[in-house]
Order: C-alpha cells, then structure tokens, then sequence
C-alpha cells in the first residue's frame, strides 16, 4: 500500500514538474528577430524603421503582450549590405530561433532575407521592401506590409492632368525600388501622354548632381521624379539653388523625410514628396500614433517609421487570430488579413503576399510643412505649381 501511494506522488510530482515547465516555457517573452542597418548608407533612414518596431514593442507589452507573453526583439546590424542581411537572418532563424521574423530596410536586404526565411518555411513580413519583385519570386511565406512601388508613383499622373504638366524625367539611385519605379513612371508616361524626356540611374554614394542639372536645363522636363534617400534629395535641392535652376515640379521620396526638412531649411519650400504615410491622415489609430510617436522621439513620424509600425500592427493582429506563433497558422491568417493600419488599408494579394491595399501620397512642403495636394479627397491643401523661381520667394 505504501509502495503504491509513493507511486502516486511520484506521478502526480512528474505531471507537475512538466506543467510547470511548460508554464514557464509558455511566459517565456515572444521574440522578434530583425536585422537593420546601424551602420553603412542606410543608417540614417533605417534608424527612423527602427522607432517604429521599438514604439510598437513597448506599446504592446504595455497591453500585456502577444498571446501573454512579452514581446523582445533581437536586433543585428545587417551594415546596409543585402549579403549580411541573409547571414543574420540565416543566424536568427538557426542559431537564435526566433519565434518572429521582421523585415529589415531597404528593398536589396528585403529581398535576401525573404530568400532565407522561405527556404526555412519562416514567416517573414517585408515592411521595409517596397519592390515588387520581392513578391513576384514564389514565395509563399512573405508577406508585403510595406506599399509596393506603384502606390508612390499612383498621384503623379493625376497631378498631371490637373495642372497640364506635359512632360517628365526621371533619375532615380540604381537600387530594385527605383528601378520598378522607373517602370511605373514610364506606363504613366504612355498612359497619359507625357513626353518622358530620360530616365536614368546614378550609383549609390553619388553626391554631384550637375550633370543631371545641366540635362534638365536643356530638356526643360515640367516633372523632375527622383528615387533615393533624404540625404540625395538635399543634395539635389541645394545643387539646383546653387545653379539657379528649378523645374516646374521636383518630386523626390526622400523630402518625405524629417531629415530632409531639417537640413534643407528653407530651400525645402515648395518641394514634392512622393509619401506613403503622413502624420495629418485620418487613418485609424493614426493620432495617437503621432502623439506617442513624438512625445517620444520629439519629432513627427514620417513613413520610415509608420512602415515599420503598420507592419507591426498586421504582425500582433496575425499573432492574435492565429492563436499561436506557428508558421503555417500564421501564414494562412496573414493570406486573407485584412486591417486598417495608420498607412491605410492593409490587405495582400493573395497568391504572391503582394501589398495590394495601401495607396500613395503626394505632400508638398508648405512654411516648413509637408501638405497632402494628392489624391484631391485627402488633400490638406493645394498644389502650388509651378514652384516659385529662387529669386521670388
């Protein structure tokens, strides 16, 4: 009788021990794995993604978490190098086995990372990779939060046909993005019957831009477009001033940046920004992003980080439905997901993940101010075409 009770306690001390263990497994935080660019050419833009992941991690582990458990994320420097950005994914998805994956910035990263998680049947949600061939490779665990490259061009050609803007050139930095940017400007071109004077790629680290100048002062192009990174869009405006040109409309995303308002002070006056996001869109949850957002880093979010937060926000709502952290569960709910984030509506084709939800935004800088002038039913203000001349402002 005795050996027979000793047996009961030992079973029942064995069942206890592994609920326990199991417990202890299931309060264990959540952790999402990311490679940013702390480093290299990126470094600047990619700092901005990272408030936004950072804000929505303590804001949901304010909310007790995901699944109740704490939300941490493990972060490496991928160098702004796409190569170094597979290697530590390849790391946090074998080495660190993360529970997450979250996409670094920049298209290049976006897309060799992608590679990695697919290969490992590892969710991954590109927020950062607006390129569209990113999605166009097959692969059925990456899904596109970011908005595609044709939602920054979308309000050009409208501005276009509002304004009788007749002609377009287009010099962007030679990176994916801006190569399926420069698809989507010249369909815009033949659509609308613009004449598209050139369209022409400079590598990255180029700081000179004269060359393109002394080129659009001859061609006289009404639309200068220009893809890049804020630091080459201050570069660009400064150049054109020292050189007393100006086109009728210089559009670049990177004015769409608070670092570029910042550099280029006033000479920002008038300048178009082709933008994802804007702290003044009646999106949902929208102001009280831009409150927590600025009270924090005290300064308004532009679409770095409400990328990387709207990612976030689709990667909780996943976690949430699908009840678990499972791949394959977490798969099929972001397939069909639907949400309304601050970027606006997120929703993805879903044979290719492909971000076919979000729409593009075109803001022009007002008294030191970026206005929404595109589309005309969530325009702040008007379009001041053509920009004022140097010397009349």
């Amino acid at each position: 009788m005795k050996r027979h009770f000793a047996k009961v306690l030992f079973s029942i001390a064995t069942v206890a021990a592994a609920l326990g263990t199991a417990q202890a497994a299931d309060e264990k935080p959540i952790r999402v794995g990311v490679a940013l660019s702390q480093s290299g050419n990126l470094a600047d833009s990619a700092k901005h993604y990272y408030q936004g992941v950072e804000l929505w991690r303590d804001e949901v582990n304010a909310r007790g978490g995901l699944l109740g458990r704490k939300v941490e994320l493990v972060v490496y420097d991928d160098r702004s190098d796409p190569a170094t950005a597979a290697r530590l994914y390849e790391k946090l998805i074998s080495d660190d086995n993360v529970d997450l994956l979250f996409g670094p910035w920049g298209s290049a990263s976006a897309a060799t990372a992608a590679a990695v998680a697919n290969k490992h049947k590892r969710v991954f949600l590109n927020s950062g990779g607006a390129s569209e061939q990113i999605q166009e490779r097959g692969f059925k665990y990456v899904f596109q939060t970011a908005a595609p490259i044709s939602a920054y061009v979308a309000s050009i050609g409208p501005l276009a046909d509002q304004h009788g803007l007749k002609s377009i050139a287009f010099f962007g930095r030679d990176y994916a993005a801006a190569r399926d940017m420069a698809k989507g400007i010249k369909k815009i071109a033949e659509d609308r019957k613009l004449d598209l004077k050139t369209s022409e790629f400079f590598p990255a680290g180029t700081t000179d831009f004269s060359s393109m100048i002394a080129q659009a002062r001859q061609m006289q192009p009404d639309i200068w477009v220009s893809v890049g990174y804020p630091n080459e869009a201050i570069e660009m405006v400064r150049q054109m001033k020292a050189s007393n040109y100006l086109p009728k409309v210089f559009i670049h995303n990177g004015a769409s940046i608070e670092d570029f308002l910042k550099s280029a002070g006033k000479d920002a006056e008038y300048v178009f920004a082709m933008s994802l996001y804007e702290p003044s869109l009646k999106t949902k949850g929208n102001p009280e992003f831009v409150k927590a957002y600025t009270d924090r880093y005290k300064t308004e979010p532009g679409y770095y980080s409400a990328f990387s937060y709207a990612g976030a926000t689709v990667l909780e709502e996943a976690v949430k439905k699908a009840g678990s952290v499972d791949q394959d569960k977490l798969r099929d709910t972001l397939t069909t997901l639907e949400l309304d984030t601050v970027m606006g509506h997120h929703k993805v084709d879903p044979n290719t993940g492909k971000q076919i939800g979000v729409t593009g935004l075109l803001a022009q800088v007002r008294d030191g101010k970026r206005e929404i002038v595109m589309p005309l039913d969530v325009k702040t203000t008007d379009a001041v075409i053509p920009m004022p001349a140097w010397n009349k402002r």
